[in-house]
C-alpha cells in the first residue's frame, strides 16, 4: 500500500470516499485545506483507501479529514495516517466519538468539545431580518483581522483571512468578528466567529446567516448553542477537541465562539 502527499488532482478521488463513508463531497473545502495544508493519502490497486491534512501553524499543528475506506477499515490505517503527520510539537484535532479511542492511544486529551448545527436559518418577522450590527471587510481590515485572530486563538494564520477577504465573506462589528466559506451551492459554513460575549456572537452568527440558505456553523457556549437551535438550525451532533503535547489549547478562548473549519482549529 502506497503512502503519499495528496495533490490538487487527487480531489475527485477524496470526495468519492467521502460521500461513500456518508460525508459530504464539499470539494471546495478539500481544495482549501490541500491548498493550506499537508495532505497524505493511502492508497491500494483499487484506489485512495485512507486521507489526513494537517495544517501547520508556528504554534501547533491540526489535524483533520481521517477517513477510511469501508473496505479497509479496522486495518490500522487510521493509526498509520494520523502518526505520519504527528512530530514533536502540538497537536490538535476534533474527534468523533468512534474516533477518540484512537487518538486517546496517541497521547491526546479533551480540551472541549463543539455541537454541529446545520440547516436554514429561520428569522422572527417581527424582529427584522437580521441583528444588523456589522458590515463586510475589506482588504484595509487584514491586519486587525489576523492580529485579534491571532490574540483570541493563539494561532498565526494571516492566510485564513486573506482567503476569506478575497472572498468578501467577513464581517466586523464593533464587538467582533466572523467569517464564512461556501463548500458547496447549497451550504455555507459561518466562522471563525470571535465576539466578546455570547450575545455577540449569536448577533454576527445572524448577520452572516441571513439570505444564504443553509448554514452550518459549530458552537459550543450554551447560549449560542440555544440561539442557533431558536433560528431554525438542527444539531448534527458533537465532535470532542483534543489536543496532544499541550495541557491547553493557546489564545483567549473565551472570545472564540466558532471555527470556520474544525480542520482549521
Amino acid at each position: 500500500m502506497e503512502l503519499r502527499r495528496l495533490e490538487l488532482d487527487d480531489l475527485p478521488a477524496c470526495s468519492d470516499l467521502a460521500e461513500s463513508r456518508s460525508w459530504p463531497r464539499e470539494e471546495t473545502k478539500w481544495a482549501f485545506l490541500l491548498t493550506h495544508g499537508e495532505g497524505w493519502g493511502l492508497f491500494d490497486e483499487q484506489g485512495l483507501v485512507g486521507t489526513t491534512i494537517v495544517t501547520r501553524y508556528p504554534e501547533l499543528a491540526s489535524i483533520s479529514m481521517v477517513l477510511v475506506a469501508e473496505r479497509a477499515a479496522r486495518q490500522g490505517h487510521a493509526r498509520r495516517l494520523v502518526s505520519h503527520v504527528l512530530d514533536t510539537g502540538v497537536s490538535t484535532l476534533f474527534a468523533t466519538s468512534m474516533g477518540r479511542p484512537l487518538y486517546e492511544q496517541l497521547g491526546f486529551h479533551a480540551v472541549g468539545f463543539t455541537d454541529i448545527h446545520a440547516g436554514p436559518f429561520s428569522v422572527d418577522q417581527s424582529r427584522g431580518q437580521a441583528a444588523d450590527i456589522s458590515h463586510i471587510a475589506t482588504a484595509a481590515d487584514l491586519d486587525d483581522l489576523v492580529a485579534l485572530d491571532t490574540k483570541v486563538t493563539g494561532l498565526t494564520r494571516p492566510f485564513l483571512w486573506e482567503s476569506l477577504l478575497a472572498r468578501g465573506s467577513v464581517r466586523v462589528s464593533d464587538h467582533g468578528i466572523a467569517g464564512s466559506l461556501r463548500v458547496s451551492d447549497d451550504l455555507l459554513l459561518i466562522g471563525p466567529v470571535i465576539a466578546d460575549s455570547p450575545a455577540d456572537a449569536c448577533a454576527l452568527i445572524a448577520d452572516s446567516a441571513v439570505g444564504n440558505g443553509r448554514v452550518r456553523v459549530d458552537v459550543h457556549d450554551p447560549e449560542v448553542i440555544a440561539f442557533v437551535r431558536e433560528h431554525g438550525l438542527e444539531s448534527w451532533g458533537e465532535a470532542t477537541w483534543m489536543v496532544r503535547g499541550a495541557e491547553k489549547l493557546p489564545g483567549d478562548r473565551t472570545r472564540y465562539h466558532a471555527p470556520l473549519l474544525q480542520a482549521l482549529g
